[in-house]
């Protein structure tokens, strides 16, 4: 059995650009930070799943749990809630001002969901109310069986990263602050965000000080050869057209479902996945480099370096060797952002505006796939 506590609070985000944008989030505990997105819930095919909802916000609050059966609460199924011909909640939720809920499930198949905020979901999912949930297959062991849908269905991955893409309407953000009223055909996101970071931010580390409510990190990192299993989820209301460079991703499952008919394989390849609101991916990704040997460390030929730099300021990726693990000379006024030679490739949205912050680029969906030498084993462990 696993129980799980979140709290849904009120917080202010850390944005690139300066601005700090008031956001309602969840969190693990009373005293925990609120974060975006709330924290990850990893749970085990068959596990029974108790999750308890503490609202401090000023109105009701509930969790809905997308592609979950037999959802109950107090012993019977979820039901919309109503005040006479009103309707309050798609579901039960948590009475405003520390009210609570307790939602029990059985996690019934393995994949990737999203759990989000089932009252006023126009409003309290944009605002911030939503994570992810990871169902492990049973069989599922971090040494011997490290698959996301069971052994025999080709889904064995060495690495494994969670992105989730949302939305930012400072002006929504900005009313709910102030308690006015606020019309949803209105609603212009001017932010993108990957685990609740705009870039450059995306490519920061995991819980750092500096983002104390954004503690999720979008960079990916691998070694030649590697196996690595990106998960997708749209936590927004729009379409985003993920394209990462160096190879394409092969998706496996669409909606927390296995892409296979009986035993035949139905995953196939991808060079750009479009996320849609609600949806979730899983994906392989593997990165060998044109003629990558472990003796011969030159895996590809440097492009021209004009298409190696990033934004204005003239910031490379690239190590100035095309030797992966070494670094050498680069031009004169150019800015190294590679830390040991490693190979650096973007994983971003093909869709121009959301690559910034507020119309400046670079930002809002990019994030990098680092390929490294060797990697620790801890590196690319969801958590």
């Amino acid at each position: 059995m696993a129980t799980i506590d979140l709290w849904a609070k009120e917080g202010y985000l850390s944005i690139p650009d300066g601005n700090s944008i008031y956001f309602w989030g969840f969190s693990k505990g009373e005293n925990e930070p609120v974060q975006l997105p709330g924290p990850h819930i990893i749970v085990t095919e068959g596990e029974t799943v108790i999750v308890n909802l503490t609202n401090t916000l000023s109105e009701p609050v509930s969790i809905s749990f997308p592609g979950q059966t037999g959802v109950m609460v107090g012993g019977q199924p979820v039901h919309p809630q109503y005040s006479g011909d009103q309707l309050l909640s798609f579901v039960n939720y948590a009475a405003p001002g520390g009210g609570t809920v307790s939602y029990t499930f059985t996690a019934a198949h393995p994949g990737t969901f999203i759990y989000e905020s089932g009252t006023n979901p126009h409003k309290q999912v944009p605002m911030g109310l939503y994570g992810g949930l990871v169902v492990r297959p049973s069989d599922y062991d971090q040494i011997a069986n490290k698959t996301a849908y069971g052994a025999g269905t080709d889904t064995e991955f060495d690495r494994e990263y969670l992105i989730i893409t949302g939305e930012i309407d400072a002006n929504l953000h900005q009313a709910v602050k102030e308690g006015k009223p606020y019309l949803v055909s209105n609603y212009l996101p001017r932010y993108w965000t990957m685990n609740g970071r705009c870039a450059p931010d995306t490519m920061t580390m995991e819980h750092v000080d500096t983002l104390p409510h954004q503690p999720y990190s979008s960079m990916i990192f691998a070694e030649p050869g590697e196996k690595v299993l990106i998960r997708y989820i749209g936590a927004g209301i729009d379409n985003h057209p993920l394209h990462p460079h160096g190879n394409h991703t092969r998706v496996i499952a669409l909606d927390g479902r296995l892409l296979r008919n009986g035993a035949e394989d139905r995953s196939y390849e991808r060079f750009t996945v479009v996320v849609s609101p609600g949806q979730t991916y899983d994906q392989i990704y593997k990165w060998d480099g044109l003629g990558y040997a472990p003796n011969n460390p030159i895996p590809t030929i440097l492009p021209n370096l004009r298409n190696m730099g990033i934004g204005d300021i003239g910031g490379t990726m690239w190590s100035g060797s095309p030797y992966l693990g070494e670094k050498g000379d680069i031009p004169q006024s150019v800015v190294s952002f590679n830390e040991s030679g490693e190979y650096q490739f973007m994983l971003h949205s093909h869709s121009e505006p959301k690559i910034t912050n507020w119309g400046e680029f670079p930002g809002g969906l990019i994030t990098m796939i680092a390929i490294y030498p060797s990697l620790s084993q801890n590196v690319g462990k969801l958590e």
